[in-house]
């Protein structure tokens, strides 16, 4: 499974899945269609399957908010990356990933920013759609109660999420983005290692800057706006660098088997606090100590 990247796809496929209040589906088949029709060898079957599925996928408009910015999102953060693969030639996933998110979101900001009254819809819309989520899976329970003190963290956790999904959008977006490229060098190209692996995770050391300013945003005094915008950054980044964290001990540890994966999921759950800081820390301090090319060149060396 690995060797062909099934694996990692799932993941993504299920990273975009649960991070998102939009349809990982949008986030991943839009920005295929739009690689498909765009990019080359642009064979007629894969063009046609590209314009099928963008006809397919933005049929049914005037929904919700929620759905309708889902659909737009989507197409726009698919011609950044498409943009971004052109541009950047030979530049790494995870580069014209960020490069489309940045632009997708500046697109976005400036429509919204335009309409007002339309961001502040899709504000309610999210927070509904997911404090009636967290209903919805309550009533399932039926005569089952979780007790009034886990009802009322889950809906604190519906409303951080509130607050905090342009962050998850923008990881959710990653990932979805992922799975297209996948399947895009799959399809058109015929590519045996069209993802790399997590051990091999970095990004621009750069981006450090973006960690401080959404810090300083966050403690400044400066008004609600900057401490949702800051908040978001920090949140997008930490999680970021915790995946780069993860991806260093993989690479100093190994990657464990079966039964190594299911104690390490077990220990992520059960001290979810203590791993995520964990990896931060050791994804951040890889920004300065570059801590896989050191151990590749002690091992080189002995």
């Amino acid at each position: 499974m690995n060797s062909t990247g099934w694996g990692r796809v799932l993941a993504l496929a299920l990273a975009a899945t649960v991070l998102s209040v939009v349809q990982a589906s949008l986030l991943i088949f839009l920005p295929l269609a739009l690689l498909l029709m765009a990019l080359p060898p642009r064979r007629p079957v894969l063009v046609l399957a590209g314009v099928v599925l963008l006809l397919l996928l933005m049929r049914g408009g005037g929904g919700s908010p929620v759905a309708d910015f889902g659909r737009g999102w989507s197409l726009v953060l698919g011609a950044w990356f498409v943009i971004g693969v052109v541009a950047m030639g030979s530049g790494a996933f995870l580069s014209r990933a960020l490069f489309a998110v940045a632009g997708a979101l500046l697109t976005a900001g400036t429509l919204l920013a335009m309409h007002r009254d339309s961001f502040q819809a899709l504000d309610e819309a999210v927070a509904s759609q997911l404090r009636g989520g967290v209903t919805a899976a309550l009533n399932l329970g039926g005569s089952f109660s979780l007790g009034e003190e886990m009802t009322e963290a889950l809906y604190r956790t519906a409303e951080l999420q509130a607050t905090l999904y342009p962050a998850l959008l923008g990881l959710a977006s990653i990932a979805g983005l992922g799975v297209a490229w996948w399947a895009y060098r799959k399809l058109a190209l015929r590519e045996g290692e069209a993802l790399r692996p997590l051990v091999e995770f970095r990004f621009n050391d750069g981006l450090i800057w973006l960690l401080i300013l959404g810090g300083g945003l966050l403690l400044l005094p400066i008004g609600g706006a900057a401490v949702r915008a800051g908040s978001n950054l920090l949140a997008f980044m930490a999680f970021l660098y915790a995946l780069r964290g993860a991806a260093v001990l993989l690479f100093m540890g190994g990657v464990p088997g079966p039964l190594g994966l299911v104690f390490a999921a077990l220990v992520a759950v059960l001290l979810y606090p203590l791993v995520m800081a964990t990896v931060f820390l050791v994804g951040l301090s890889d920004t300065w100590l570059d801590l896989r090319t050191r151990r590749s060149g002690a091992g080189d060396s002995g």
